[in-house]
């Protein structure tokens, strides 16, 4: 699961702040924006990363319950 998430983050979310980054250097987007962009991200990545944290166990031990029952 951690390798589909690298490869879709750089499929995905590298070139839009690659571009981003370029499009504030020459002043079509606003530092602010840019900014407020980033903190999104990253505040996303780590709820992304919570919730994997919290739903981990839970599903290990149903992934368990099967596994016996069958």
């Amino acid at each position: 699961m951690n390798g589909i998430a690298t490869i879709l983050m750089f499929v995905f979310i590298d070139p839009y702040l690659s571009l981003m980054t370029d499009e504030v250097m020459e002043g079509k987007v606003e530092e602010p924006y840019f900014r407020r962009s980033i903190v999104w991200l990253t505040g996303c990545r780590l709820a992304g990363t919570v919730i994997a944290q919290i739903i981990l166990v839970p599903t290990a031990l149903w992934i368990v319950a099967v596994a016996d029952w069958l």
